[in-house]
């Protein structure tokens, strides 16, 4: 298939209908620990230490390692498939080495520092979680780099609905293991851990086996005798990978301090971003993730065949699919925050509390959605282009705002958990704007003007007139009824008083969700907002092919 901006659309899709299973049995994840163990400490230490055992993925699994191998596998398979695949398998085999050194000897200091006593009581347990969780890291990585081959394949729902495996391994593990307290239940949900990475990596191999077939036909695929560490392919992997190694590991530092701050700031700081977090990278996942992944191959491609047109109209189509998504979708957000929260989590030992300080780390975050999408969208272009400076400059300097940030918001400003998603937030607007001023003037590439155009205002001012409606709507009943608005009385600092019973939960919820999409449809009819519209009609049209599709005979 040529590439095009409705194969980009088709295989996005793709890669969002797999996104969007993952992601909602992530949710009943999320759910799941919510009612077994709250915002307890122990669950605090639990994903502070997930998100440091994780801290490689990104490095060495997907992210950095991801945005040099396809670059370098397109320009490879131009010279034969066979030596294309012989790169990513010499890869696969370099990767598993390195895993294995950097797991035996995090585990082996960890466990040194374990042994001596070396570590406080709470930092010890963070330790002690981590330890258990870093032989998973393997198999995570592992899955990223085969993902990334698919991708270059053109086949990405298998990639991206592999992590239904893993988290269908944590919700049985959270399940079994809620009727014990959860000082006691961390350990085992670790260990946990390592099986679901390792089911995830699973789901990927037969079809990687499927392609590596389809690549050698009958001659077949001569295992050990292709094994060759030292192969100039190989060799031409390691400056583009380590630029992108810099850049992502500092935001990986980055984001593995936040949870840091937070439990400096409350023992429960980092649950409560935690449960925020799985809200707001539901879209960035299923619209930003997915963009991206199907985007850069196609823009690979296009400057491989030195078509700077196809890479303009590639790069502006996506620049609109996000505002036109996640621009509405920040307003909503920021009406429906509290009502997502409290019938996803309010319920078990989750309390009022627990949901009106998410809600604030949520809303935090919502003002970061946009920009952390066109980062994904726009990296991407300098990638395809084998320039893996810019982003890297990029994101050190957003990294070191975030760090500053952190600092002045947790220890002089004392705002809490909710201080470190504004950081977030903030940080991730210098890193987009840094991203589209260095593509104008490199590339000459305005970015801007598909943020700031006519129809990124109708965009803009549908969601605000939902947003003022909705809230409208709320005040009207809550006011007949002499209660409080929950969100309004968050932002006054009351922990407000939300219904328990899920039926009520549900309804506030639908009622208030139904309401903000009514009023955002109609007045992106009024405005004439095409970016909105057209997603609409294509799901509508994508929902009736599927069933037409359904009642042939």
């Amino acid at each position: 298939m040529t590439d095009s901006t409705q194969s980009i659309n088709k295989f996005t899709q793709r890669f969002l209908s797999g996104t969007l299973l993952s992601r909602l049995t992530g949710m009943v994840r999320d759910i799941a620990m919510a009612y077994a163990f709250g915002t307890h400490a122990a669950v605090a230490a639990f994903m502070v230490a997930f998100r440091l055992s994780q801290l490689p993925r990104r490095l060495l699994g997907e992210g950095a390692l991801q945005s040099a191998f396809v670059p370098q596998f397109e320009e490879l398979r131009k010279s034969g498939h066979a030596r294309a695949y012989t790169f990513f398998f010499n890869l696969s085999i370099a990767l598993s080495l390195l895993l294995l050194i950097i797991v035996g000897v995090t585990c082996a200091g960890i466990g040194g520092w374990l042994a001596f006593g070396a570590l406080s009581p709470g930092n010890g347990e963070i330790a002690y979680l981590t330890l258990l969780m870093m032989p998973g890291l393997l198999f995570i990585c592992l899955y990223g780099l085969n993902t990334a081959l698919l991708q270059c394949e053109k086949s990405y729902f298998i990639g991206s609905a592999a992590p239904i495996a893993f988290n269908l391994v944590w919700i049985a593990a959270a399940v079994t293991l809620g009727k014990f307290t959860p000082e006691a239940a961390m350990p085992w949900l670790s260990a946990a851990i390592v099986i679901g990475c390792l089911c995830q990596w699973l789901i990927t191999v037969p079809r990687v086996i499927s392609k590596f077939r389809q690549q050698f036909g009958a001659e077949g695929f001569h295992l050990f005798s292709s094994i060759d560490l030292r192969s100039k392919d190989l060799a031409k992997l390691i400056k583009p990978l380590l630029l992108s190694i810099m850049g992502v590991a500092a935001a990986q530092v980055n984001s593995a301090l936040d949870p840091l701050f937070a439990r400096y700031a409350d023992p429960e700081g980092p649950a409560l971003l935690w449960y925020a977090l799985r809200i707001q990278q539901l879209p960035l996942a299923l619209f930003g993730i997915a963009l991206s992944g199907a985007l850069l191959p196609p823009l690979t491609r296009a400057i491989k065949a030195k078509d700077t047109a196809n890479f303009c109209l590639f790069l502006s189509f996506a620049i609109r699919r996000c505002s036109g998504l996640l621009l509405p979708i920040t307003f909503g957000i920021v009406v429906l925050g509290d009502a997502c929260i409290n019938v996803l989590y309010g319920r078990g030992d989750f309390t009022d509390y627990s949901t009106a300080q998410t809600t604030q780390c949520l809303w935090a975050y919502a003002a970061g959605l946009l920009p952390m999408a066109l980062v994904l969208v726009l990296a991407p272009a300098f990638y395809a282009q084998s320039n893996y400076r810019i982003p890297t400059i990029a994101s050190l300097l957003s990294v070191a705002i975030n760090l500053f940030l952190n600092t002045v918001m947790i220890v002089f400003l004392g705002c809490g958990a909710a201080g470190i998603a504004w950081a977030t937030s903030l940080a991730a607007w210098f890193n987009v704007l840094y991203l589209a001023y260095a593509l104008q003037k490199i590339y000459a590439v305005n970015v801007l003007s598909s943020l700031t155009g006519w129809n990124s205002c109708k965009v803009l001012a549908a969601g605000l007139t939902a947003t003022l409606g909705t809230l409208g709507l709320q005040y009207a009943f809550w006011s007949n009824t002499g209660q409080a608005i929950p969100a309004w009385s968050i932002v006054w600092g009351i922990t407000p008083s939300l219904p328990r019973a899920f039926i009520a939960q549900f309804m506030y919820a639908a009622v208030a969700g139904l309401s903000f999409l009514a009023i955002l449809l109609a007045a992106a009819w009024l405005y004439r907002a095409e970016d909105i519209l057209s997603q609409f009609a294509m799901l509508f049209s994508r929902a009736k092919n599927k069933s037409a599709e359904g009642n042939l005979p």
